[in-house]
């Protein structure tokens, strides 16, 4: 398969081609029309010019050509894409961590951060009612961690984890 760059070095020279072509035909028939050859000469310079083709035919088939390029080269980019997409990926697949276990808490004036990352079958407790586990961890003291704020519950007593039916995380906050 033809490099990206070779595919544009050939659409220009495609170009180039056309437009000579083009340049030429019209440069012998405003010397035809001068007079400036003969009707014999005219169809010996077309015909050297056209090479058993008709015009529409050349233009067709520059277009085409051109096309085709474009075509490959849209192709190659998807494609490069699409491996940049499954790199990414594996990339993540292998950088995320696997086994998670609970590594503790820590806490700050306005919340507190739970280091433990917990799997899709927890919830938290505020008080004994669920609410939503924060989606988004942030890095806080070399580490990814839950930050739930007290703003979040400020009349809360007491904070807990459930993951599979056991409570990960206690913090009495009064």
């Amino acid at each position: 398969m033809k490099k990206v760059g070779e595919l544009k070095k050939h659409i220009h020279l495609c170009n180039s081609y056309e437009e000579h072509m083009l340049n030429e035909l019209e440069a012998l028939n405003i010397r035809r029309k001068l007079n400036l050859v003969t009707k014999k000469q005219y169809k010996k310079q077309l015909s050297s010019l056209l090479r058993g083709r008709s015009v529409d035919d050349w233009l067709n088939y520059y277009t085409e050509y051109k096309g085709t390029c474009y075509n490959i080269i849209k192709e190659q980019k998807t494609d490069n894409m699409f491996r940049n997409v499954l790199l990414v990926l594996l990339l993540l697949i292998l950088i995320l961590p696997v086994g998670l276990k609970y590594t503790g808490y820590g806490t700050f004036e306005s919340g507190v951060y739970i280091n433990k990352i917990v799997s899709s079958n927890s919830y938290l407790l505020v008080d004994g009612v669920a609410q939503p586990i924060p989606q988004e961890l942030e890095f806080y003291n070399g580490e990814y961690v839950y930050k739930l704020g007290y703003l979040h519950f400020p009349e809360a007593i007491k904070i807990e984890i459930v993951d599979n039916n056991q409570v990960v995380f206690l913090k009495q906050l009064k």
